[in-house]
Formats: C-alpha cells, structure tokens, sequence
C-alpha cells in the first residue's frame, strides 16, 4: 500500500478517535498525519514525509493545541475548574423537584441540570435554589431563603 494512503488513512482514524476525547491530542496527531499525505501524494521521499508530519505536529501542539484546548475547557464548567464551581451558585427550578420520583432540573448560568432536593423537600418549579453540591450531571440544591446570601 502506497505511504499517501497510510498517512491518509491514519489521520482520518485519529481525528475519529478524537470525537470521543475532546482534548485534542488525537486531533493534532490526526491532522499532522493528513499534512504529511500531502508529499506522500507527490511522491517525495518517505523521509521528508516524516519530516513534514514532525514539523507540522511540533507547530500544531506548540501553537494550535493550547488555544483550542482553551477554548473548548471555556465553554465546559466540569473541564475548567471542575464541578465544585457550582456550589453555592443560585438557579431556577425549571421542572419541579421530587426526590422520590426521580424529577427535577435546575436552570444555572444557563445550563440545564437533573437536580435533586439536598434535604428531600419537594421544591416547586420557579422557585430559587443554590446548589449545595454536585455530582456527575446532578447539582443537590435547597431552597433559597428569602435572607439567604452568598
């Protein structure tokens, strides 16, 4: 099998994998590879091949990498600074909540999120919260107080 198609084939599998990561790492070597089909296409030699993939993968980690990695942790609360940014925060009930069947969402900084009751209570929708803790995709919130501050 000719070199431009193992490049080729190479990269498309990389940036595949990479759909199941989102850091990027895949990405770049994925991309470094379709880069270095390019001569491989041409016909240059295999060594200048791997000298464009080790150019074009050292420019896209130095360069590349950390600014899309920046901006794809930007926009993921758990990637940034993890789940415990949102203790304490306020939120909306936007679908009542009912520890004992399962039910409820909360409206935070504009995210949806299961939410459970911290102290069983059941808690009506539109009614203000703060979340108490988090765990996976659940924030536990209680009702806010009406002298409640933060």
């Amino acid at each position: 099998m000719d070199y431009a198609y193992i490049w080729l084939i190479a990269g498309i599998l990389l940036l595949i994998v990479e759909i199941f990561t989102a850091d990027f790492l895949f990405a770049s070597i994925g991309i470094s590879c379709l880069i270095a089909s390019i001569p491989a296409f041409i016909g240059a030699s295999a060594g200048f091949q791997i000298a464009t993939f080790a150019v074009a993968g050292i420019i896209i980690f130095a360069l590349v990498r950390p600014f899309v990695k920046k901006v794809i942790q930007g926009k993921n609360h758990a990637g940034e600074l993890g789940l415990n940014t949102l203790v304490n925060k306020r939120g909306i009930v936007t679908e009542k909540i009912i520890n004992s069947k399962n039910q409820g969402r909360v409206k935070i900084d504009g995210d949806l999120w299961r939410a459970y009751s911290e102290n069983d209570e059941d808690i009506e929708e539109g009614a203000s919260v703060i979340v108490k803790r988090a765990e996976s995709i659940t924030v536990f919130v209680e009702k806010e107080s009406k002298n409640h501050s933060v």
